[in-house]
C-alpha cells in the first residue's frame, strides 16, 4: 500500500469519525459507557477523546518466508490510527518474500533496516511462519535486534509462531504467552508459560496472539488500548470484520472436527521437534 492510499484512508477515517462523533456525542449517557474489562488499561469514553491523534512508533519485523497475514492483519488496524507510524523492518531494504512466494505469493518492501529502526518503540511486533521462522530463530542478527529493541520497547508482541522467535530472543522468559495451537508447548522451552487463548497480555509490555487470523483481533485490541473503544469499533466496521466461517468452531482444536485435528497433528509433528531444536540452540549462544 503506497503513501497516497494511506493518506486517503486517513482522511476518510478523520472525516467519518469526526462526523459520527459530532452526531452521537449529544446522545451519550452514562448507560452508554462500555465497562472496562478487568485487568485492562482504562479506556476513554467520550468520542471526541477517542478520536484524538497519536504519534505511536510501531515496527513490524519481516523476514524471508514469514506468513503474510500474521503481519498484514494487525498492520491494517494499526495503520488506521491517525498519526501513528507503522513500518516494516528487516535486515536490509531488499524485498522480503512472504511464505509461498515461490508459488505466486508476493514480497514486502521494508521501510527500515535493523540499524535504522528507532531505539524506543511503542510496539515491536513479530509475525510467524514455518521454515522462514526456523531461519529467523537461527539468525544471530535477528535475535540480537529483537533482544535490543525489545528490551527498550514499551510493548513487544507476536502473532502465531512469532512468539517462538520472541522466546528465542529471551523476551518471554517468565511470561505468559500464546502461539499457534500446535506449538503452544514449545513455549515452555523458551521459559514461558503457555496459555491457550486467542490473545494473551502479560503485564503492560508483552502481548501474544494465537495462529494467523488472531493477528486481526490483536490489531483491533491494540487500537482499542491506544485510542479507545470508539476508534477500534470504527476500524472494525471500516474493515467489515464480521467473521462468518463455513465451519463454525472449526478454527479451534477444542471444537474442530477431530479428524482434521489429527491430520494436522500428524502432518506437523516434525515441525514441533524442529522448533524445539532451533530454540535450544539459540538459547545457548
Amino acid at each position: 500500500m503506497n503513501q497516497e492510499s494511506l493518506t486517503r484512508r486517513d482522511m476518510l477515517l478523520a472525516l467519518a469519525f469526526a462526523s459520527a462523533a459530532a452526531a452521537i456525542a449529544p446522545h451519550l449517557s452514562a448507560a452508554d459507557k462500555p465497562a472496562t474489562p478487568k485487568g485492562s488499561t482504562p479506556l476513554h469514553i467520550h468520542p471526541q477523546q477517542e478520536l484524538r491523534m497519536g504519534s505511536e512508533q510501531i515496527a513490524i519485523l519481516v523476514y524471508p518466508e514469514f506468513t503474510a497475514l500474521d503481519a498484514l492483519g494487525p498492520h491494517y488496524a494499526l495503520a488506521g490510527m491517525m498519526g501513528a507510524s507503522v513500518r516494516f523492518v528487516a535486515k536490509t531494504l531488499d524485498l522480503v518474500p512472504c511464505e509461498g512466494s515461490n508459488k505466486g505469493g508476493f514480497c514486502v518492501k521494508p521501510h527500515l533496516t535493523f540499524a535504522d529502526c528507532p531505539e524506543n518503540l511503542d510496539l515491536l511486533l513479530v509475525p510467524g511462519g514455518l521454515t522462514g521462522t526456523f531461519a529467523a530463530i537461527e539468525d544471530p542478527a535477528t535475535l540480537k535486534f529483537l533482544a535490543d529493541r525489545g528490551a527498550k520497547a514499551k510493548m513487544v508482541g507476536s502473532v502465531c509462531t512469532g512468539s517462538l522467535v520472541l522466546g528465542a530472543a529471551g523476551l518471554l522468559k517468565g511470561r505468559k504467552a500464546t502461539s499457534h495451537w500446535q506449538m503452544l508447548e514449545v513455549l515452555k522451552d523458551c521459559g514461558a508459560t503457555p496459555v491457550a487463548e486467542r490473545i494473551v497480555f502479560d503485564g503492560k509490555d508483552r502481548v501474544t496472539a494465537a495462529g494467523v487470523s488472531a493477528g486481526i483481533d490483536l490489531g483491533l485490541e491494540l487500537v482499542r488500548r491506544y485510542r479507545g473503544d470508539f476508534y477500534a469499533k470504527g476500524m472494525q466496521l471500516l474493515g467489515e470484520y464480521d467473521p462468518q466461517p463455513p465451519f463454525p468452531g472449526g478454527g479451534n482444536p477444542r471444537t474442530a472436527d477431530k479428524l482434521a485435528v489429527d491430520m494436522l497433528n500428524t502432518m506437523h509433528a516434525p515441525l514441533v521437534g524442529k522448533f524445539k531444536e532451533v530454540i535450544a540452540k539459540a538459547l545457548v549462544k
